[in-house]
């Protein structure tokens, strides 16, 4: 079945030029600014399909994410629980900065077992899971120190595989019954075993927060936790919060995972950057274990540099679909009719030279150019736009900022090639990176990429 899907998306990735617009099979995709705010404002005439979206987090029970939730009111009340329930900007860089700690200890003893050599990529994705699990559901997986759930991220990537092929296949009922049986091992389809794996992990999560409760509050305390505060509050059904689960496992690892690994790699290929974001780490505290929130958010340089890798190298790369409900919308001054899909490629417009001058070079510097460009602020998508943006952002940028931080700070760092000139070689569908100046990803819905090697040396204080 595997190989149906992919025969499929062949014959679906037959591309048009119309327009502004990419034609693939149903899909327009736009890599304009006036298409990303036609396409992601409230008022748009469009609808996350189900059958693109369907399997995506609610797996075969058919569960709701927020992502998933496709009437705009409904959305906005979940959101507005959402953001209510996460813990504030102080608790969660408490949270981040110890991880970001652990995860500086954590990179040398994965190095020192391997000749000095570290996956970045490997140990930052330990370090965004544990961030997303502690700050969803109070407890991390604790992949920085033990190997039990290291097997998580690439299941994700597996399941990612599969989700992005099944999502194309347009067979939303079929797929659901599929994935809720034991037909993916029985056929040997080891992305659609890894997707179900995946699945069974969220609602363990969930089911395990859930027991935790009643012996704290025999204690007395009350939940912190987002998982914790949106169980007591007892809003949403079960099959829901596991589907929210899955989402905010796989999202809120994966921007933290990808941008620290992209980020070391333009460092190793732009060494004058890493000089004046080294400097600027190093000069801003004398001591790594006094660096506060403050202190992070004034290091402006090394914002830039996150803001140009996720420009370059965005977590999501490619179209969000959207499908066109009935009446169709125009974008571009192009007429979709209704059952069509819209999206915006935020790789290809992060990458459009009417808005970014250079698009292909790293240049961290057009970030702290003042005036700035609106259109550069506005076209900067890397968290998405809109009432549907994504609502880990803080969490996401302080965890980039401090896991940088105490890495460069505690460390002297090389960055070697190995685990990426081999990609440059794949000619496998997704694979972003052919230049040697560009950091290689496999996209299948969220962003997947090995190294860049880097080799560690504890710095002289």
């Amino acid at each position: 079945m595997e190989q149906i899907l992919r025969q499929f998306w062949v014959l679906l990735s037959t591309k048009l030029v119309y327009g502004s617009a990419l034609v693939v099979g149903t899909t327009l995709s736009f890599d304009t600014l006036s298409a990303l705010q036609t396409i992601h404002t409230k008022s748009a005439n469009l609808f996350k399909g189900d059958e693109f979206y369907g399997l995506l987090d609610g797996g075969p029970e058919g569960g709701q994410s927020l992502q998933m939730t496709q009437d705009n009111e409904e959305h906005a009340a979940r959101r507005k629980v959402l953001d209510r329930m996460m813990p504030s900007r102080e608790r969660a860089f408490r949270i981040i900065n110890d991880l970001a700690k652990q995860f500086a200890a954590a990179a040398w003893n994965e190095a020192n077992v391997n000749d000095g050599l570290l996956d970045i990529n490997k140990a930052a994705s330990w370090f965004g899971f544990d961030v997303i699990s502690t700050i969803a559901f109070g407890k991390p997986l604790n992949m920085l120190h033990s190997p039990d759930f290291r097997w998580v991220p690439k299941c994700l990537q597996y399941a990612s595989t599969f989700l992005y092929w099944a999502g194309f296949a347009r067979s939303l009922q079929v797929m659901r019954w599929f994935m809720g049986s034991d037909w993916p091992s029985r056929l040997g389809m080891g992305d659609a075993v890894e997707a179900q794996r995946y699945q069974d992990l969220a609602e363990s999560q969930v089911k395990q927060r859930a027991d935790r409760m009643a012996d704290e509050k025999a204690l007395g305390n009350g939940p912190e936790d987002l998982f914790g505060r949106l169980i007591q509050a007892n809003l949403y059904s079960d099959i829901d919060l596991r589907a929210d689960s899955s989402l905010l496992i796989a999202a809120g690892s994966d921007a933290v995972r990808l941008t620290i690994g992209a980020t070391l790699f333009y460092w190793g290929r732009h060494p004058e950057a890493f000089e004046k974001a080294k400097q600027e780490i190093r000069s801003c505290v004398d001591d790594p274990d006094r660096v506060t929130d403050g202190l992070l958010s004034s290091l402006k340089y090394l914002r830039a540099c996150l803001d140009e890798t996720m420009r370059l190298t965005p977590p999501v790369a490619s179209s969000v679909p959207r499908e066109v409900d009935q009446g169709g919308i125009i974008v571009d001054g192009i007429p979709v009719p209704a059952g069509m899909s819209v999206g915006t490629s935020t790789y290809a417009m992060h990458r459009n030279p009417a808005i970014f001058p250079r698009p292909d070079e790293y240049v961290p510097e057009r970030w702290l150019e003042r005036p700035i460009d609106p259109k550069t602020i506005a076209a900067f998508n890397p968290f998405l736009k809109g009432p549907r943006a994504c609502p880990g952002k803080m969490i996401a940028y302080l965890a980039m900022h401090a896991g940088l931080f105490h890495l460069v700070y505690n460390y002297d760092l090389v960055v070697r090639d190995e685990g990426i000139e081999h990609k440059r070689t794949m000619s496998k569908l997704g694979y972003t990176g052919i230049r040697g100046d560009e950091y290689p990803i496999h996209d299948c819905i969220l962003g997947y990429a090995e190294g860049p090697m880097v080799e560690l040396c504890p710095r002289a204080l």
